[in-house]
């Protein structure tokens, strides 16, 4: 897999390993997000111990870490007898330091941790007593997200630690370094089905169609990334289907509780607890008016992760029709391609909140805001949305924006509707900036009056890659 970007990350980790100070780390994300290709681009800059452990019995990872740990020393000792215990590893491991900087990384740790329970105590103890005094970086790596904030950071190594790493996906602009050469509305369509995974945007090049990409990848059953959804659940959950209808019911637009309990059949109590669930594994987000207060009720739920977005939409209802490539051709032109602008639409609202939040000063958090507003000149109201809200840490709204994802240029029409529900989304004020984004640009009358007005912004897809292409060289390792 392609090397991109991750300029800051592999910055930081840099001045850790050239330091003298020796350095505990934790380095984690979700799967997929790149955590070892970053870790094993830093371990080839330094003299490095790595070991990726497997999910098998503890004696077998003791053994395994035995032979790739004689395998880089060239111990012949440990060639012929195995390690016995995380005590006699942890030792071993100090001796191959020895008095020379050295990288030691233990990936997939919740793998390690969860057939050995006490590692977490055993790595604790040896780190006060010798790893502290060695000039050693060590290195706990791994992608289950709940056990490194609650097990790890939060846990028995919490005063151990001197710096982590959440290894986060890519953002839209970063993500479009994989697809240079595709038009602007394209890369948004990949990022619609990728995300900011490196993994899934890999198997994606601009030298191929993305109708192409999406046909041998996803659809075909010999794809790669075919399964990947169920693997990924899997890997996690031991039984996910529940996991998979309440996916399927969020990627429908079903994303409230009580809709998601009459799509699937489930009771509410059995929907809270399993998106409370996928929200602890990263895949679901509850989202809240970005104004309201974080104990509002005022709840609707959305998949973390654009891949599982698009798969539970059109790939996962869709398993009969996808048998053979004959099939799944004929699925993807007929039901895919006609909807996948509809879809992007989404990805597309995401990426604006994603400019507002990186280019708006002061702005701190960038959400969706919905709520009842006034219908016409009587005391009726409907629900209306607003796609992108900026505040600051205070809760004051700095930015207020829509976006369309259509074939037209975009009017006044939006504006004007834009400023109906201004007053509604509580703490706007004559100074907060207004937005517009639009995949087909601006009239040539609108285009006019935003120059007079200093408080509108509009944006295109161009306007959100411009400076990708220039990071290319840059952020390319």
């Amino acid at each position: 897999m392609r090397f991109l970007n991750r300029a800051s990350e592999l910055s930081m980790l840099r001045r850790r390993l050239s330091g003298d100070s020796a350095e505990f780390l934790v380095v984690y994300g979700r799967r997929r997000v790149g955590k070892t290709e970053l870790l094993t681009h830093l371990a080839a800059e330094a003299r490095s111990f790595y070991f990726e452990a497997t999910d098998t019995v503890a004696a077998q990872q003791l053994r395994d870490i035995t032979e790739e740990l004689a395998r880089v020393w060239g111990n012949e000792l440990l060639r012929t007898q195995s390690l016995t215990s995380w005590d006699a590893a942890l030792t071993a491991i100090a001796q191959y330091v020895g008095n020379e900087r050295t990288l030691v990384v233990l990936d997939e740790f919740q793998l390690l941790a969860a057939r050995s329970p006490d590692l977490e105590t055993t790595i604790s103890r040896w780190w006060r007593t010798t790893g502290r005094n060695l000039p050693i970086v060590l290195v706990l790596a791994g992608s289950e997200l709940s056990f490194f904030e609650d097990k790890v950071l939060a846990g028995s190594l919490y005063g151990r630690r001197t710096g982590q790493l959440k290894l986060e996906p890519f953002t839209a602009q970063d993500a479009a370094l994989f697809q240079p050469g595709y038009s602007h509305d394209d890369k948004v369509r990949v990022f619609s089905v990728c995300g900011g995974i490196p993994y899934y945007l890999d198997r994606f090049p601009d030298t191929r169609s993305l109708a192409d990409s999406l046909l041998t990848e996803v659809f075909e059953r010999t794809g790669l990334l075919h399964d990947e959804a169920e693997l990924m659940l899997r890997q996690s959950i031991p039984d996910p289907s529940n996991h998979i209808a309440i996916l399927r019911s969020i990627a429908h637009g079903h994303n409230r509780n009580s809709q998601i309990a009459n799509r699937t059949g489930l009771t509410t109590t059995q929907v809270g607890k399993i998106l409370t669930s996928l929200e602890r594994l990263g895949l679901v987000l509850t989202l809240r008016p970005v104004t309201a207060s974080p104990r509002s009720k005022k709840t609707a739920y959305e998949i973390a992760d654009q891949f599982l977005r698009f798969h539970y939409r059109f790939v996962e209802p869709a398993r009969s029709q996808l048998r053979t490539s004959s099939l799944a051709s004929a699925y993807l032109d007929a039901s895919v391609l006609p909807e996948l602008d509809h879809h992007a639409s989404k990805a597309w609202e995401n990426i604006c909140q994603e400019h507002v939040l990186r280019e708006m000063p002061g702005v701190t958090a960038v959400g969706r805001w919905w709520g009842q507003v006034p219908k016409g000149n009587g005391p009726r109201t409907e629900e209306r949305e607003v796609d992108v809200v900026g505040i600051d840490g205070t809760g004051n709204t700095l930015a207020i924006g829509m976006r369309k994802w259509t074939e037209h240029p975009v009017d006044f029409d939006e504006l004007n509707l834009l400023d109906r529900l201004a007053p509604s989304i509580g703490g706007v004020t004559r100074d907060t900036h207004r937005y517009l984004f639009s995949r087909s640009g601006f009239t040539q009358r609108i285009t006019a009056h935003a120059e007079t007005d200093p408080f509108l912004t509009l944006v295109t897809p161009a306007d959100i890659y411009r400076s990708a292409a220039s990071w290319a060289a840059a952020g390319s390792t």
